[in-house]
């Protein structure tokens, strides 16, 4: 079961400055190398997000449908969409989601039905839910949406946004990512990161597609 992270960024920063010897034992940080620190912390939480499903950040949304309509603009933004499912009467069905050329190669889009497919279009600031057939009369339905979550940029003084199992593997994650910043030999640290990764995501395994070696980070 996951646990809450309990560290700060500030602290997950400084404590991957430490394992590299940039910052001593106690030592608070200077603004610019927290600055540098919390950047690039969200640089390689994003990077990971990129490269696989992290399962802590799915949520689940409700969409209600309204009459005859083909697409939704999504809130709060989705960074990917798993799957969605029609809901009629307390009773879910699942919809098969299509490509984008899939969907633009339908010649009716307007076709009124019962909708079984979907398309995502995730787009610069907003993703959009297309469905097809679209119904035509809508009362209670509506579209359950799995997705999962954007990280949001980490904040100096906020919790970290991850369960508490992968806190190691963020703090050595970094600590290579910044010895690199800081052209520091830390091949032990590599190390312990690629460990603290692999135990990390024994404990949160579904299907999650991660990285060894360099990619981690």
């Amino acid at each position: 079961m996951a646990t809450t992270a309990t560290l700060t960024n500030t602290e997950i920063v400084t404590a991957a400055l430490q394992k590299i010897g940039v910052a001593a034992q106690g030592e608070t940080l200077e603004a610019e190398s927290l600055s540098d620190g919390l950047k690039a912390l969200n640089r390689m939480l994003k990077s990971w997000q990129n490269r696989g499903i992290n399962l802590w950040l799915t949520d689940q949304q409700s969409v209600t449908i309204t009459d005859a309509t083909q697409s939704y603009t999504l809130t709060p933004r989705p960074f990917e969409i798993l799957g969605v499912r029609f809901r009629q009467n307390d009773i879910d069905m699942p919809m098969t989601q299509i490509m984008r050329n899939e969907y633009f190669d339908l010649p009716q889009k307007s076709s009124a039905g019962t909708p079984t497919t979907f398309f995502s279009d995730r787009r610069k600031e907003t993703t959009d839910l297309y469905v097809w057939p679209v119904l035509a009369v809508a009362t209670t339905q509506t579209f359950e949406i799995t997705y999962v979550k954007e990280f949001e940029d980490a904040l100096a003084n906020d919790v970290a946004d991850f369960p508490g199992e992968y806190q190691d593997a963020v703090v050595y994650g970094l600590a290579a990512r910044l010895a690199d910043d800081y052209e520091i030999a830390a091949d032990r640290v590599i190390q312990r990161a690629e460990m603290e990764m692999q135990i990390a995501m024994a404990q949160d395994r579904q299907g999650s597609v991660y990285f060894v070696g360099e990619e981690y980070r």
